[in-house]
């Protein structure tokens, strides 16, 4: 038996011509918002931006609060 997962088929409103990153937010199989990346920006959770940051140099602790 084959089993496929599912798909959902969306329609973007960009340019024939678009080269790019889109950012999606679906909900329930329907697109809710969208928007265009630029070429510097990244998308990425806190630990990744500690990570980004040890990499070069950094040292990342917390903030000790009184």
């Amino acid at each position: 038996m084959d089993s496929q997962t599912p798909m959902l088929n969306i329609s973007l409103h960009v340019s024939p011509s678009f080269s790019g990153r889109i950012l999606l937010y679906v909900e329930n199989g329907l697109v809710k918002g969208d928007t265009v990346l630029r070429q510097d920006e990244i998308i990425g959770t806190p630990s990744l931006f500690d990570h980004i940051l040890e990499r070069a140099g950094y040292r990342v602790t917390p903030v000790k609060k009184d």
